[in-house]
């Protein structure tokens, strides 16, 4: 800022030597409106925030016109109307100043309910061979502190999330901070806002009809779950009542955490770090994903006997269904490395998707974890929703009872492998005991994940492209497919899965 004066005061003298020389008078103008137009290009390209920059601004005006006056004065040209102009900025400046000192003064004040100082998070990732320590005198310069987002990746195993740092820094010091980052191209690599996403889930209207007879469970609730009719679920477990898994195969639910206690999930729970759920969507999800079928209690998944498939839980959103970039990326991370066959989504937001989470898929997809993600609920093209949106994810949308494309479901035909499943109206576990119908496309995408889960476990060897190249070709056209996909079809599936055996 203080070049960006000198430029704006240098400015105002050469205009008032253009406007008090006879000789080269045009040639001092015209280099005074060059300057002008350099400083007015500086404060842009400088912009921390409306409030400093109109101030910076003011002040420079205000002692350039004063400094322009006295010129026009010693040349008995008349000088009050810029003496005016320069006396009412330095004031507008002086009160501007005053004003903030109070606001500052009044948010330092101690109360209950009232931040000390607003902050900011960003992901900051340096090049392969770079230290912190060489960025570490910029980043103290700003009062901002540091640390390793991702301890538990080395450069063995990724250069980009080995790198990758955890920095805050107050609001007013972020413009300053990232604009010095952004220029030390002989370190940094990328730096983005560590900004949240939250949870967007469609209201359930609670019609819940029996399905149809033939049912082999003797789970209490599935003759309510439409879906597992939709999908061909019944004949899966007809199909596999007497059959043997591999291996268990295990699902992670990375979401507000999962209930580990509730009834219906506490026998595939596997060891994982969210085993409680004060929100509520996660246990939902994990329900549908996994829980324990034809053991007398509650609902039914494919899961039969809980033989088949282990519930895994993440925490990637809080209890409030809140998450940033960087805890949805820890949350990738850890699954992956915990083991985790089938990675399952119901989050994001409408945006790009951050290169953060990028790289902790491709850290998943590199070591064989199908990834799976709801395509979103606005009504939509997922192209524009992430992390849906990134290449060889499994993208889930929504159908209704009708097989209808939901009102809410966004489409997702424009990436590279969407396929639809129920979502709405779905039933499945309440956190602390129960169950309970939600709507969305958080519904469908654990549907999805539970059927590759078995997949898997039959076939623990089947690659990321033979898991979605059958599960396309088994599927079935519905009446929105142009938009949405086929409709997953678990029986096709799973047999295919066993006649390959």
């Amino acid at each position: 800022m203080l070049l960006t004066g000198l430029v704006t005061i240098s400015a105002f003298l050469l205009l008032g030597l253009g406007a008090t020389r006879t000789s080269r008078g045009a040639l001092y103008m015209t280099g005074g409106m060059l300057l002008i137009l350099i400083s007015a290009s500086m404060h842009v390209s400088q912009f921390t925030g409306a409030w400093t920059t109109l101030g910076a601004v003011t002040t420079e005006i205000g002692i350039g016109s004063l400094l322009l006056a006295g010129l026009l004065r010693r040349s008995d040209a008349d000088a009050r109307p810029w003496f005016i102009i320069g006396a009412g900025a330095l004031s507008i400046a002086v009160l501007m100043l005053a004003w903030q000192k109070l606001s500052v003064a009044s948010v330092l004040e101690d109360g209950p309910d009232r931040p000390v100082v607003a902050m900011e998070s960003w992901i900051l990732e340096l090049g392969p061979d770079d230290s912190i320590d060489e960025v570490a005198g910029t980043l103290e310069r700003h009062g901002a502190s540091w640390e390793r987002a991702f301890p538990t990746v080395d450069l063995v195993e990724d250069i980009d999330l080995a790198q990758v740092y955890l920095v805050n820094v107050s609001a007013s010091a972020s413009g300053p901070l990232t604009n010095a980052l952004i220029s030390d191209v002989e370190n940094v690599d990328h730096i983005e806002l560590n900004f949240d996403v939250h949870l967007d889930t469609p209201s359930s209207s609670f019609h819940l009809r029996s399905a149809s007879q033939g049912i082999l469970e003797d789970d209490p609730l599935a003759s309510k779950q439409w879906a597992l009719e939709a999908i061909n679920g019944h004949a899966v477990h007809r199909m596999i009542a007497d059959a043997e898994p591999a291996r268990k195969a295990l699902v992670a639910i990375l979401d507000t955490g999962v209930d580990a206690n509730h009834e219906d999930v506490s026998q595939t729970f596997a060891s994982s770090p969210a085993t409680t759920d004060e929100h509520g969507h996660g246990s939902h999800c994990a329900g549908l994903a996994g829980a324990a079928t034809n053991n007398g209690l509650g609902i039914a998944s494919l899961n039969w006997e809980g033989r088949f498939m282990d519930i895994a839980g993440y925490r990637a959103l809080n209890d409030q269904g809140f998450g940033s970039i960087e805890m949805i990326s820890q949350a990738i991370i850890d699954a992956t490395q915990d083991g985790a066959d089938v990675i399952s989504m119901s989050l994001g937001a409408k945006t790009e998707t951050p290169k953060v989470i990028r790289d902790a898929i491709e850290f998943a997809m590199e070591r064989n974890v199908i990834v799976v993600a709801s395509a979103g609920n606005a009504n939509e093209d997922a192209i524009d929703h992430m992390p849906s949106n990134v290449e060889g994810v499994i993208v889930v949308s929504a159908i209704d009872r009708d097989l209808n494309k939901a009102r809410f479901s966004n489409t997702n035909t424009s990436l590279s492998r969407p396929i639809t499943a129920p979502g709405v109206d779905i039933l499945s576990l309440k956190t602390g005991g129960g169950y309970v119908t939600m709507s969305g496309t958080s519904m469908s995408t654990p549907v999805v994940s539970g059927i590759i889960g078995m997949m898997r476990a039959l076939n623990p060897d089947i690659s990321d492209e033979d898991v979605w190249k059958i599960l396309e070709e088994t599927s079935r056209p519905v009446r929105h497919s142009a938009q949405i996909g086929n409709l997953v079809d678990a029986e096709a599936a799973i047999q295919r899965v066993l006649d390959r055996l």
